[in-house]
């Protein structure tokens, strides 16, 4: 392998997976990330603490989300339909995408899981992997079903869920070749910044600083399938983004600047939740009203 000048040059299908965050995730995600408690929200929107607190515990009232959205700088009608589970993304299917997600179950949210992700040329079969998640047991199972030659690991953030099975995929990859965020190191992982690239033989990744939710945030844009693909961590959700509580302006930008400013095709590959597109998240995404006609 060859490293220089940043560029690294190495020699789907989509499951059901429910949207992550409900609407009082997003209402309690701007809030935290505004430095907006529930008795300034209450007296900015012109509601009762009692309504506000009620909204924040996820009872839903239409009239109350109005109220509190425009405060929020969130988008009314994009809330309003999420509250109302009015849309979910259509199931993804690329070829050479393959997304798993495993169980991550953490104090009071049992229910949680995360994703990771396989990336390989449908030519030249050669792979790359994304984050681990808790387990990559069926990962490395299709690595040897599909006759694919993973090459390295790439993960988007530090974050336990993300990089819990790190060690047990690393044994599968020869000369263990890993990279990691150089504002988030991990381990012995080659560190990229934003710009780098990686190339695989029918594959190219560009990588992009995507920080806010983590300081060391980074979404990888994969050429060679046939469409865009975003491998995007916790920066974005479907509907939503990863809570960013000291840098909710930087996430934001980051959110805006690196990847919804990609090709409305680009399917996005989060942490967490359903794969979505640039599209989608431009059109739906209640943390983006710049974005709806």
């Amino acid at each position: 392998m060859l490293v220089a000048g940043r560029i690294v040059t190495l020699a789907s299908w989509m499951m059901e997976i429910r949207i992550e965050d409900n609407f009082e995730d997003v209402l309690m995600k701007a809030c935290t990330g505004l430095g907006i408690g529930k008795q300034a929200l209450s007296e900015s929107a012109g509601l009762p603490l009692a309504a506000v607190a009620a909204l924040l515990n996820g009872e839903y009232n239409e009239a109350s989300v109005r109220a509190v959205a425009p405060v929020l700088a969130l988008d009314v009608e994009a809330l309003i339909s999420m509250a109302n589970q009015a849309w979910a993304p259509a199931a993804i299917e690329v070829s050479g995408l393959k997304c798993y997600n495993t169980p991550f179950p953490v104090p009071g949210y049992e229910e949680m899981t995360v994703n990771s992700y396989l990336v390989w040329s449908p030519k030249t079969k050669v792979a790359i992997a994304f984050d681990t998640g808790a387990n990559v047991d069926a990962l490395l199972a299709d690595v040897q079903t599909l006759g694919l030659d993973l090459q390295a690991l790439a993960i988007t953030h530090s974050h336990r869920d993300h990089i819990a099975a790190y060690e047990a995929l690393l044994e599968s990859i020869e000369g263990s070749v890993a990279f990691a965020p150089e504002l988030e190191p991990y381990a012995d992982a080659d560190p990229l910044t934003h710009g780098d690239s990686i190339d695989l033989e029918g594959l190219h990744i560009e990588v992009r600083l995507t920080n806010g939710h983590s300081p060391g945030g980074t979404t990888y844009v994969v050429e060679g399938l046939a469409q865009p693909v975003a491998i995007v961590g916790d920066a974005l959700f479907c509907l939503s983004q990863g809570g960013a509580v000291n840098a909710y302006a930087q996430a934001l930008e980051s959110n805006r600047a690196h990847i919804l400013s990609l090709s409305d095709d680009t399917v996005l590959c989060a942490g967490h939740g359903p794969l979505t597109t640039v599209a989608n998240e431009k059109a739906r995404n209640p943390f983006f009203p710049e974005f709806k006609s």
